[in-house]
């Protein structure tokens, strides 16, 4: 889905575009099947991040799941040019709590668990990812 968007050089929508009023959501297809690819990714990352972080003990790291749906957007980020808009507070606040999460985990981690360190560079792919969404309109 997210190489269709490349290809039509559709933007990733906020998700306020998403979720939002009625009048102001996205209609596009396409664009509304990346959305909602954007938050499920997003929000198993904040769900592996904050429980590597509050309770460590006992948890995989899903470094390969997470790294197969953070670079498809993180390509996307680079590809495409920055639509106008304003960055959305949602966006802010998620990308904020993933790149603060990660010095904590490679800190109780240690760098010789290449897992976590594999895990915390998708963490600040998405986190990339979601601080250059922008409010473009289709």
């Amino acid at each position: 889905m997210v190489s269709a968007a490349i290809t039509r050089g559709e933007p990733i929508p906020r998700l306020s575009r998403l979720l939002g009023p009625a009048s102001e959501r996205a209609r596009d297809p396409l664009a509304l099947a990346v959305g909602a690819l954007l938050i499920a990714t997003a929000l198993l990352a904040v769900l592996t991040a904050l429980g590597l972080v509050f309770d460590p003990r006992y948890k995989d790291f899903p470094f390969a799941p997470l790294t197969a749906a953070a670079v498809p957007f993180l390509l996307h980020t680079l590809a495409m040019p920055r639509p106008p808009g304003a960055r959305g507070a949602a966006e802010i606040l998620t990308a904020l709590v993933l790149a603060l999460s990660v010095p904590y985990i490679v800190l109780n981690e240690s760098l010789a668990n290449w897992q976590s360190l594999w895990l915390c560079a998708s963490l600040l792919a998405l986190a990339v990812t979601l601080a250059q969404v922008r409010d473009a309109r289709s």
